[in-house]
């Protein structure tokens, strides 16, 4: 039977009632033309611009299967910021993000939002243009300012003909800001995106926090308006949960060699609906080797858990259910406390306080290889029991037709690596 993505809630009985599925959109930007100008660059180009701009030229070689964004997003868990499976959770972090994008937050603040405002003086130094004729080729599409990304690419290809390739880099990376790493509209690269790329470029500051808010933001609001498009970099949120549900990994020290060299066969909303509804905890790959445990950040400043600064949203999540992500076995229950909620969007006004304070917070952030603080954890109430109430409160979208099918043969039938891990720690 096709599975309805747009369908609600079924009947039958109790235990077998699903949780009411929300139409969401997951829809990659037009990068088609972008492909053909990087084939123009020659390998000693592509790997200054990997040392200036991180991963965003493999980014653009993933093929997102949108399928895939659309099914995980209905496990999305609004009020714990994670994904929430059968008998685990998965929670997007800042560690595993900097990895996949390839972009260090050492030596670099986080992103910063300063409003809405378009540093022409800046950006027209940048692209190596006068002011005034950049100036002109800015236009409002949906309310909002910004440049076509076919003047872009324009401008890129004419840039390729007279081979100033240090400002083609530039320009290309203000385009990937804008159609992959902060979408909004089609075919436009708008203003919160010209200025996380200025931030970047200008002050230092790195988009890795504030492509994880966007991520966490978009999910979020589309909860709350019950379906819409998830507007976040698609690439970066693929290759996380990918990394970790895929079969016949190669264990390399990078989330994007992993996946660019051993692809999934895996098509369709019908299979990875079911795929995510067969998954259990030890199914999933927990340990990899491209996640640093010593550099794992678990709070920052007064906050329990890590707060994130986006380009339209403030939001947070919480590292206390990552822990099998960062390595360790879940011991117990998370506590109220730090689980507490961060969520503002920036078109609804009165944020300046709670900017400040995220500022001030990320300026003392704690990393560590385990989480010193023991009051996060109740380990009174074993993490299975608290996992199996929270998935009868909040239901799951796809209900697991049998245990048995084929695609469960792709993961290792061996002892789970969960299993693994927590007598490791007994011994």
């Amino acid at each position: 039977m096709e599975i309805n993505m747009r369908s609600g809630v079924k009947g039958g009985s109790s235990s077998d009632i699903l949780k009411e599925r929300i139409a969401i959109e997951a829809e990659e930007g037009h990068t088609d033309g972008l492909r053909g100008l990087v084939m123009k660059m020659k390998t000693t180009q592509k790997e200054a611009f990997k040392r200036e701009y991180g991963n965003l030229l493999s980014l653009l070689e993933v093929e997102v299967q949108t399928s895939t964004i659309s099914t995980l997003a209905q496990y999305y868990d609004p009020p714990l910021r994670c994904f929430t499976f059968r008998d685990f959770q998965l929670v997007p972090t800042v560690g595993e993000f900097e990895q996949i994008l390839g972009i260090p937050l050492e030596g670099r603040t986080p992103y910063n939002y300063l409003g809405q405002y378009i540093p022409v003086l800046r950006l027209a130094r940048i692209m190596k243009l006068h002011p005034m004729q950049l100036e002109g080729e800015f236009i409002v599409k949906g309310k909002v300012r910004g440049l076509p990304q076919g003047y872009l690419e324009q401008y890129l290809h004419r840039l390729a003909e007279k081979e100033k390739w240090e400002t083609f880099m530039d320009v290309l990376a203000l385009i990937l800001y804008g159609v992959m790493l902060f979408p909004n509209i089609e075919n436009f690269v708008d203003s919160a995106a010209i200025n996380a790329f200025v931030g970047y470029k200008d002050r230092s500051e790195n988009p890795v926090t504030a492509v994880l808010a966007e991520v966490y933001g978009t999910l979020s609001q589309c909860y709350e308006l019950k379906g819409g498009k998830l507007l976040c970099c698609l690439p970066v949120l693929y290759v996380w949960f990918v990394s970790r549900v895929k079969e016949n990994t190669l264990n390399a020290t990078c989330p994007m060699d992993e996946l660019l060299q051993c692809k999934s066969n895996m098509k369709g909303a019908n299979e990875w609906a079911h795929l995510c509804a067969s998954l259990n905890v030890e199914q999933v790959k927990w340990n990899v080797l491209w996640m640093q445990r010593s550099q794992i950040i678990y709070y920052c400043g007064r906050y329990p858990n890590v707060p994130l600064m986006g380009i339209r949203c403030c939001i947070n999540y919480n590292p206390v259910l990552a822990q099998s992500q960062f390595g360790y076995p879940m011991r117990g229950s998370p506590t109220p406390a730090s689980l507490a909620i961060l969520q503002i969007y920036y078109k609804e006004g009165n944020f300046a306080e709670m900017l400040h304070q995220i500022r001030n917070a990320w300026g003392n952030v704690v990393r560590a290889e385990r989480d010193p603080r023991p009051w996060i954890v109740d380990e009174g109430i074993p993490y299975g029991l608290w996992i199996a109430e929270r998935v009868r409160i909040v239901k799951l979208p796809f209900k697991l037709v049998s245990p048995n099918l084929d695609y469960e043969k792709q993961f290792h039938k061996a002892e789970g690596e969960a299993v693994q891990l927590l007598k490791a720690e007994l011994e």
